[in-house]
């Protein structure tokens, strides 16, 4: 597999990818997964990154809470959204998209990173406040959180939101609480804006819902055989299912369901300190009767 560059006199080659790939760390994997996103996104569906991102999504799934700066799966997730901008038209085979939800986008539901209904702090979301000002950044959604569930809004069929979305409103894990008030603030102009790309969002606004490489998903993505038929200003995430998701959040979203997760993040200070007005923001966006007691 070559680079997403063809300018210079050389293209650089990734020949470690033609060895084992298990014995490659995710700091070793994280450009040739680099490239394949950046050349999606530049130059559309070349069959050499198509072949190739299938080969590394059947390798890499296994590990794709492995991380070097990012969760590998962020990047899995980058390049599938890429490859398959418009929905699943012309799958490699057929159960592909089965295949594809039950495992990538399980992944941050993978065991070893939770501790019953926990997550383990450490190995998912935020993973370290190892930085000058001993900070987690809770203020933002984490790159594994967002993908995950911008992947799932996207690709899930429109008759299964609602049980996804349920039990991801479900679980009482207290960090995970946090990340899902952050992330709906952060992820509400695309509820509410059709044609909102994750290229559109700004760097310095928060909270910030990006994820690894997601800068370069955008609304004119190079058409491809593997999407559906693009229309003028495709949309990110598909109608029927923003509003079947918004229909949950109206239903699901109470006061005594969201004065219950204050309460459990209130046993973390620096989970509630970190989101600031986040809070506010959440309540105003999706607890109006809330605020106006």
């Amino acid at each position: 597999m070559g680079e997403s560059w063809f300018m210079g006199d050389e293209r650089k080659m990734f020949d470690q990818l033609l060895g084992d790939i298990d014995s490659l760390s995710a700091e070793d994997l994280r450009e040739p997964l680099e490239e394949i996103v950046s050349g999606f996104s530049s130059f559309g569906a070349y069959e050499e990154w198509v072949n190739w991102y299938h080969y590394l999504l059947v390798a890499l799934i296994p590990r794709g809470n492995h991380h070097y700066l990012e969760s590998m799966f962020e990047y899995l997730i980058t390049g599938f959204i890429g490859l398959y901008p418009n929905g699943i038209e012309v799958a490699p085979y057929k159960g592909f998209r089965t295949d594809v939800m039950r495992t990538l986008g399980r992944c941050i539901m993978e065991k070893e990173c939770w501790d019953g209904s926990d997550i383990v702090v450490g190995r998912l979301l935020h993973r370290s406040n190892n930085n000058p000002n001993k900070v987690w950044c809770w203020w933002n959604a984490s790159g594994d959180f967002s993908s995950s569930m911008f992947f799932c809004l996207k690709y899930l069929p429109e008759e299964e939101i609602a049980t996804w979305l349920k039990s991801v409103l479900r679980i009482s894990s207290a960090h995970w609480r946090a990340q899902l008030i952050v992330w709906l603030v952060g992820a509400n102009n695309f509820f509410q804006d059709e044609f909102f790309w994750p290229a559109e969002l700004k760097q310095n606004v928060q909270p910030r819902v990006a994820w690894a490489w997601s800068h370069c998903l955008r609304a004119n993505m190079e058409s491809n055989p593997r999407g559906a038929l693009l229309v003028d200003k495709p949309a990110f995430l598909p109608r029927e299912n923003r509003l079947a998701a918004l229909r949950v959040l109206r239903e699901e979203i109470t006061e005594h369901r969201y004065l219950e997760w204050l309460e459990s993040m209130s046993s973390y200070p620096y989970l509630l300190e970190e989101m600031g007005h986040t809070t506010q923001s959440f309540e105003k966006l999706y607890l109006k009767d809330l605020r106006r007691r």
